[in-house]
């Protein structure tokens, strides 16, 4: 197990490591406390506590009689900050960042469209300004984790921008998955620079009014991002040039 870490959230993170890996399949049951207590020396008590924070996280389901179960993905909160960290550790496969990509598609350029609508225009320049800060981020001695943070408020201010509440419940939810995407991209200092000039076309559509434009700046940045990440993630194998019959083979 990990130090630093206390006992209960080592032993969460080695069950929910087992099952995002395939140890046990679903509709599998897990081993019974006694056995994990054995595999983890840890207690029934921690182990019960352990099972209970999966439970909520939609990972397992538990019952009289039918001990601890393995649930499908499509019961996990998929949302959830640990459940994303979970999966990251284990290993994201091309469909996770596939489906990823066509969230943020799916949401965020509508709420760009939407934000450049937005009235008094004084609203819609607070965008313009934390773009400002990622340039600013970018320039900066730690400008890994400071870009980060000045990227996330960046996206984040565009559904505050909408004034919609609907969109506005989005925050927590996008949030966690630009995390993930920063998580997968390779965060260098060149890419942060290329990636400025498209934020910042973005950042003017909306403060200009221009919903198009912004929604088309946005859709072609996460798109980008998304082949940024598919190079990183899963790197195509070289091809070797075909040998001629002069060459050594």
């Amino acid at each position: 197990m990990k130090t630093g870490r206390s006992i209960h959230t080592q032993t969460v993170e080695t069950i929910a490591g087992w099952i995002i890996n395939g140890r046990f399949s679903v509709g599998e049951n897990l081993p019974i406390e006694p056995a994990i207590c054995a595999e983890l020396g840890v207690s029934r008590t921690v182990v019960r506590e352990a099972i209970k924070t999966l439970v909520a996280k939609g990972l397992v389901s538990t019952g009289p009689r039918i001990g601890t179960k393995v649930l499908p993905q499509s019961c996990w909160n998929l949302f959830d900050a640990r459940v994303i960290e979970w999966r990251l550790e284990c290993g994201v496969d091309a469909a996770f960042v596939k489906d990823l990509m066509e969230l943020r598609l799916a949401i965020e350029p509508a709420a760009a469209r939407l934000a450049a609508r937005r009235e008094p225009a004084s609203e819609r320049g607070l965008v313009r300004d934390l773009y400002r800060r990622m340039e600013q981020a970018a320039a900066s001695q730690t400008f890994r984790e400071d870009h980060m943070e000045a990227d996330l408020a960046f996206h984040v201010g565009i559904l505050r921008a909408t004034g919609n509440q609907f969109f506005l419940s989005l925050v927590p939810l996008i949030s966690s998955v630009l995390r993930v995407s920063f998580r997968l991209s390779t965060g260098s200092l060149e890419a942060v620079e290329q990636a400025l000039p498209v934020h910042r076309a973005v950042a003017e559509a909306i403060a200009a009014g221009d919903g198009d434009r912004a929604a088309r700046h946005l859709t072609q940045m996460i798109e980008h991002a998304r082949e940024e990440i598919e190079a990183v993630a899963f790197p195509r194998p070289a091809v070797l040039p075909a040998s001629s019959p002069d060459m050594p083979t």
